[in-house]
């Protein structure tokens, strides 16, 4: 469920599309990445790309052909129009749009967001408070990515990359404020036009809520990226708009953790019913079929042993926090079972999870005259197996990593995806 638009053409050479979209980028600071037969122009977040492609036509003087798509939700109808000019501005020869807004055609703002934009907010909002209130779900993401990780679940609301919500919230402001507030609420890039204060704040905030660890700028390069960027967007909007409510109490945090001293001027709060930060809670990644819920404020980076093997680690480098690592492994043939590696750790343990099972115990080691310990675990699920480890230094460490061991799941088949998205 989207809106968007795609086109084909044609070109004489990629070199002059490439040109245009290179002139494109730097007068409006758009990021642009490019390939062989092919290149992304970044206009925003939350998916906002412009995705062309070109291949060579058949003949002695062939021409290229050329298609290519924008998908604009979630981040909003500034982004469908600046997408449309951003189409315009390639030169493709026989251009033909297939825009279900119809905005290519007759570029009327008020009407795309009449007839397209608000209705698709308002079925979505309707079809997630819906099936939350009536207990359907517990908890509905609405336009989040599935190649995120996953909030931690709290029953009766709606995760969006711009803010939890409760169910009830979203009906009354529906009822009591209508579609404008809703939209400039979820929006990213709501007015046409230039990104303006509304934009400002609702980047700042989905870099609140799905982004940000709330850790200080001096434990990695990414955090003080992070901190940064959002102190800066809250500091634009304020000045582009001071009568716009901002998130000013998560922006005086943010402060505190880059070391920065505050630097908005007086003005309205946005009063919400939840504080921001997914990543203050428990989330849970991805691995294959493996679900792995850890705390978010840990990073992840691929560790890489030799050119041929790795692990997926996560770990938060400035409190000596426990150092989880995952390895996984599938069967040419058959199902896989529990190794024997484990049989000497202590307290052996094995249990059954809905399309799989789990065995985990606990060892100690001397590693350069220092005490560590390993929590270690199996997991399998039809012909894959997942190896964890997790190395701590205190042994009271280890109730707290065995009872997240214990929220291990996996996703089968037959499971249920509890997620509205925005893609095609």
């Amino acid at each position: 469920m989207s809106i968007g638009f795609t086109f084909t053409g044609r070109v004489k050479k990629p070199e002059a599309l490439i040109a245009a979209a290179k002139k494109l980028a730097d007068e409006r600071y758009y990021g642009l990445s490019q390939w062989e037969n092919g290149l992304n122009i970044s206009l925003c977040p939350l998916g906002g790309v412009l995705s062309v492609s070109w291949k060579k036509e058949n003949g002695l003087f062939s021409q290229y052909s050329v298609e290519g798509q924008c998908v604009t939700t979630p981040a909003g109808p500034g982004l469908h129009k600046a997408a449309v000019e951003a189409l315009d501005g390639l030169s493709i020869q026989k251009l033909a749009v297939e825009d279900e807004t119809e905005y290519f055609q007759h570029r009327d703002f008020d009407r795309m967001l009449r007839e397209h934009f608000h209705p698709w907010l308002s079925t979505l909002v309707e079809m997630c408070a819906q099936k939350v209130s009536e207990g359907s779900y517990s908890q509905m993401c609405m336009c989040w990515d599935l190649d995120s990780y996953m909030p931690e679940d709290v029953p009766g609301t709606v995760v969006t990359p711009v803010g939890r919500f409760s169910a009830r919230q979203l009906k009354e402001m529906a009822e009591t404020q209508g579609i404008v507030a809703m939209a400039e609420r979820f929006f990213l890039w709501y007015h046409p036009g230039k990104r303006d204060a509304l934009y400002n704040r609702n980047l700042a905030l989905n870099m609140l809520w799905e982004l940000c660890y709330y850790a200080p700028s001096s434990r990695h390069e990414e955090d003080a990226s992070m901190n940064r960027t959002i102190c800066d967007n809250l500091e634009m909007s304020a000045k582009l708009d001071p009568s716009l409510p901002l998130p000013r109490k998560a922006y005086e945090e943010i402060c505190g953790l880059s070391g920065q001293t505050p630097a908005l001027p007086a003005g309205p709060e946005l009063e919400e019913e939840f504080e921001p930060g997914y990543r203050k809670g428990l989330v849970t990644y991805s691995i294959g079929p493996l679900r792995l819920t850890i705390p978010g404020l840990y990073r992840y980076e691929r560790e890489q042993w030799d050119e041929n093997s790795g692990c997926d680690k996560w770990w938060d480098e400035t409190s000596l926090s426990p150092i989880w690592r995952v390895n996984g492994y599938r069967m040419n043939q058959g199902e896989a079972s529990f190794t024997p590696v484990f049989k000497d750790d202590n307290d052996l343990t094995e249990f059954e999870i809905r399309g799989g099972a789990v065995q985990y115990g606990w060892r100690k080691l001397e590693e350069d005259g220092q005490t560590i310990y390993q929590v270690r675990a199996e997991v399998i699920t039809g012909p894959s197996l997942f190896v964890i480890t997790v190395t701590h230094l205190e042994p009271e460490e280890r109730p707290g990593i065995v009872e997240l061991i214990k929220k291990i799941t996996v996703q089968t088949q037959d499971v249920e995806k509890q997620t509205i998205q925005a893609n095609p």
